[in-house]
């Protein structure tokens, strides 16, 4: 049997975990999180789903207590902050087999990051696309809508081998899993939604489907996924389906009708998102750093390397290190104070 483990049991990796764990796989979670890591030794995992609700035996551990670990894992998942890649790839490596494979579950690009610490030959990407929540111990919401694509799969050379065709089988236990010869693309087109949604709902307050459905954030999320596109276009990247809206659409979206057909294509799309808070904001509830510089400030960094303006990320980057530093609480009327063309 595979042996699996996810390094940062927050709301992504304790929804898989919890999936996986329920469909008879050997798992295993790591966090820092003393609290969630007890419940969970003593109580099991419960997921609480739209449609449903279960409780599951899991093995748990405490970063602190990983010296106990007496077999090596098979696929390792990164589940962390983007901030904390760094440590956790090295943590993870003195566990994994010399054949198994690092994953990374997370917000942002950080596939080179993992790649040039382990050799790319030891990772295989996962484009998460699934909605969850952790604001309990023990006790994780998964709060995606129907069929919902969850996960997409693929290996940065872009052919689809078996591990990435056997790991997609698996994770379909947590939801509907695609794979994919093109990576990059996805990623990227993963990186405009963050971008859009993220630091919007950090900086009014709002629900991802708000977020969707309200015009005037929708209007400013369609300029700042506009430059993520832009950037990954000079990249060489061809980026993927958008909130599966194409990604040229954005491209075109300085013509009113195309800005105001994607407007209702997501507005039409929004329900899918469930009510859920994105991770930024939950982080900002939370009083915890965001990712913020992995997402826009990622962009703008990109963007600078090619000559492409980004005037919406560059400014949203800097409220939220307001927010961040508490100088801005979240509301609506923080709008205003987005620069960039309109």
């Amino acid at each position: 049997m595979t042996r699996y483990c996810i390094v940062g049991a927050g709301a992504i990796g304790s929804t898989i975990g919890g999936y996986l764990s329920r469909a008879g796989e050997d798992i295993t979670l790591i966090d820092t999180w003393a609290d969630h890591v007890n419940t969970m030794v003593s109580n099991g995992l419960t997921v609480t789903a739209v449609e449903e609700q279960f409780t599951t035996p899991i093995k748990a551990l405490h970063l602190g207590n990983a010296n106990t670990i007496k077999e090596k894992f098979d696929v390792i998942f990164i589940s962390v902050k983007s901030y904390d890649t760094i440590w956790a790839t090295h943590f993870a490596l003195n566990y994994l087999r010399p054949e198994g494979f690092l994953v990374s579950a997370q917000n942002g690009i950080n596939d080179d990051i993992i790649g040039n610490i382990s050799g790319f030959g030891r990772i295989v990407g996962c484009v998460v696309t699934l909605g969850a929540g952790l604001y309990n111990p023990g006790n994780v919401e998964h709060t995606s809508v129907g069929n919902r694509l969850a996960f997409t799969i693929g290996e940065p050379h872009g052919i689809i081998t078996t591990r990435a065709k056997n790991l997609a089988k698996a994770l379909e236990a947590v939801g509907t899993t695609n794979t994919t010869t093109n990576l990059w693309g996805q990623r990227w087109a993963k990186l405009a939604v963050n971008c859009m949604a993220n630091p919007m709902c950090a900086l009014t307050g709002i629900t991802s489907s708000e977020s969707r459905s309200n015009p005037e954030v929708a209007d400013k999320g369609i300029r700042i996924g506009r430059e993520v596109v832009m950037t990954a276009k000079q990249l060489g990247i061809q980026v993927e389906a958008i909130n599966n809206i194409p990604a040229d659409s954005y491209e075109r979206s300085t013509h009113p009708e195309v800005l105001e057909e994607i407007k209702s294509e997501l507005a039409a799309g929004a329900g899918g998102s469930g009510a859920g808070l994105p991770s930024m904001l939950q982080d900002v509830k939370k009083n915890r750093r965001t990712e913020i510089e992995y997402l826009n400030g990622y962009t703008s960094r990109k963007a600078q390397e090619v000559g492409v303006e980004t005037p919406l990320c560059n400014s949203i980057t800097e409220l939220i290190r307001k927010v961040e530093r508490k100088e801005l609480d979240p509301d609506i009327n923080n709008l205003k104070l987005l620069d960039g063309p309109g």
